[in-house]
């Protein structure tokens, strides 16, 4: 069982970037709760952090994942491990793209980007797919060329204007 909840945010046009980004932060552990009450009936979960800075519940059989970015904010809730990222698609010219896959993407993701004609939007699928996977293993972005999304379960969601990765 995985279920998904995002959340649209309207700021005070009078919000300063950090205030913003710590604003989206409490709307998305708010949306999590909601989720945890009402998929798994946790009324006040405590959230704790590994190592690495992951955060989870020490509950069997409870997992989570959120995100936020920009004005929305995506939460995962499942029995296995999972992990959510989303971003904002914008543009961005192929030499830009190029110089990142080429520093960050496998080779088989370089060729899925190369296929798409290097579109923003296939370059954001990658991108946040490679982060739900590594807020699903708990590990860091140390590891985010040696993760290799060809080879893992993600789902895509596009929706207004933005791309939603969930890694099962």
């Amino acid at each position: 069982m995985v279920e998904i909840g995002v959340e649209y945010i309207n700021y005070d046009e009078k919000m300063s970037p950090r205030d913003r980004r710590s604003h989206e932060h409490n709307v998305a552990y708010g949306l999590l709760f909601n989720m945890l009450k009402k998929h798994f009936g946790i009324e006040q979960p405590t959230i704790l952090k590994t190592e690495n800075g992951k955060p989870y519940i020490e509950l069997d059989g409870v997992h989570f994942s959120i995100s936020h970015t920009g004005g929305l904010c995506a939460c995962a809730v499942a029995n296995t491990p999972v992990g959510i990222d989303c971003e904002y698609v914008k543009s961005r010219d192929k030499e830009d793209m190029l110089r990142f896959a080429k520093r960050y993407f496998t080779e088989n993701e370089i060729a899925l980007l190369e296929k798409g004609g290097y579109c923003p939007t296939d370059f954001y699928k990658i991108w946040t797919a490679k982060e739900s996977c590594i807020k699903k293993r708990g590990t860091n972005m140390g590891d985010v060329k040696k993760i290799d999304i060809t080879k893992e379960n993600i789902q895509f969601f596009c929706e207004n204007g933005y791309i939603i990765s969930i890694n099962i």
